[in-house]
């Protein structure tokens, strides 16, 4: 009788915890989808297209929302909506321990008619470790619009100011009609 009543509640427990989903968080949600596109089959999400330049190397990237939610690969968003790509690099050369970093993106619609472009988002920033800079995050929002194009692609580009490195690449996406 003891040994029934102790199996009993050792094969619910069993049970249980086999449909159970065990998930763990830190509440940052970048580093949080970060993790979860790394480790991935599929680290490049979103159709971003990029080419690699001195040794450093794009490990992910993707798109996300400013709610932290996933854009799925049709990369369809709403007008006056923010989003981040997020590129996750590994290979910066860094001078002791800091990477001085430059960013720029340009805007185009589906007419190649430039409606944004930022040549150094970075132009007075400081150096920064060379563990920060595995992440860089670059906001995208299309405002409010009269007209909304088929399309709308972003170029961007990253880079070393203190050695020949960079990434270049770009995505497009739509908006919601």
């Amino acid at each position: 009788m003891i040994t029934r009543i102790f199996y009993l509640p050792t094969i619910l427990l069993l049970l249980l915890l086999c449909s159970c989903e065990f998930s763990v968080s830190n509440g940052n949600k970048t580093a949080d989808n970060l993790i979860t596109v790394s480790e991935s089959k599929n680290p490049i999400r979103n159709s971003v297209e990029f080419e690699e330049f001195g040794g450093l190397k794009v490990e992910s990237a993707f798109l996300m929302k400013d709610d932290g939610e996933l854009i799925t690969d049709e990369n369809t968003v709403n007008a006056g909506e923010r989003f981040k790509l997020i590129l996750k690099l590994s290979g910066w050369k860094a001078i002791d321990g800091k990477v001085q970093i430059g960013a720029g993106e340009r805007l185009t619609n589906s007419n190649k008619v430039v409606m944004l472009q930022e040549d150094d988002m970075f132009a007075n920033a400081d150096a920064i470790s060379e563990e920060d800079a595995q992440v860089i995050t670059l906001i995208m929002e299309v405002l409010k619009t009269e007209t909304i194009y088929d399309f709308y692609k972003t170029e961007f580009k990253v880079w070393n100011k203190n050695a020949e490195q960079l990434v270049r690449g770009s995505y497009q996406f739509k908006l919601k009609k």
